[in-house]
């Protein structure tokens, strides 16, 4: 484990107004990254201009960007990428405890050996959905790691926001994201190039976020009654069997 990271690789990492969540983000993932990024870009998806002390006290390379509003967050995400410079992005949003070193440099030789591998995770089999959680475990010389199967849901397995490390490559080829939807959406479009995610079998991160989700303004709100939530579970799943059914 721990194998060099080969390619210099961008952390990327979307915020919005949680920085004290933000703060244990970067101070853990720097803790513990095996190799340190080139750069550190922070994407604030609001005005606030307190950011900028949450990524000037680590005193690294670092480019903080503040859109002014709220944008959302592939519009976020968007933004922030057309200023990665590296072969490598670790993509990660602002809720996330980093607790163990040698993920980068697994997750760089998967990446490396298989081309479609979109990314690769890092959260516990237990936190990973019910349909993919007994996938076995394969082993790539001594990173052992799991291969999700895209075809156990119509748009999930093949793409995601989680923490974990991904090629600029595939972000030119497939994106802008921001048009395409919202994070499902993206997932679809690298299943139908034919893509999955690799998650590492060792976890290294544990999410801190609980109770403190903020609303991407553009989509409505969560439900929190019953109503509200059957409703939005209908579209889903109508939407869904329209991909079953390649429509």
């Amino acid at each position: 484990m721990g194998n060099h990271v080969s390619d210099a690789y961008t952390l990327v990492v979307t915020s919005c107004c949680r920085f004290d969540l933000l703060e244990k983000t970067l101070r853990s993932f720097y803790a513990h990254a095996d190799v340190a990024p080139q750069e550190l870009i922070v994407v604030e998806d609001s005005a606030e201009e307190q950011v900028r002390n949450v990524v000037d006290a680590l005193a690294v390379p670092a480019k903080t960007l503040i859109r002014g509003a709220r944008l959302g967050q592939l519009q976020a995400i968007d933004y922030a990428y057309a200023h990665v410079k590296t072969p490598l992005i670790f993509h990660c949003e602002d809720d996330w405890l980093f607790i163990r070193s040698g993920f980068l440099g697994d997750s760089a030789k998967i990446l490396q050996t298989r081309s479609n591998v979109s990314m690769v995770g890092l959260r516990p089999r237990s936190e990973l959905n019910p349909l993919v959680r007994n996938t076995a475990v394969q082993w790539l010389g001594e990173v052992a790691y799991l291969e999700l199967d895209p075809r156990m849901h119509p748009e999930h397995f093949s793409y995601s926001f989680n923490p974990g490390l991904r090629r600029l490559a595939d972000y030119r080829r497939l994106g802008p994201y921001a048009p395409l939807g919202e994070e499902s959406d993206v997932s679809y479009t690298f299943k139908k190039a034919g893509y999955h995610i690799a998650n590492l079998a060792i976890p290294a991160v544990r999410h801190i976020g609980d109770g403190r989700h903020v609303d991407d303004p553009n989509f409505a709100p969560r439900q929190r009654n019953l109503i509200g939530r059957l409703a939005r579970s209908a579209h889903k799943r109508l939407k869904r069997l329209r991909r079953y059914a390649g429509k």
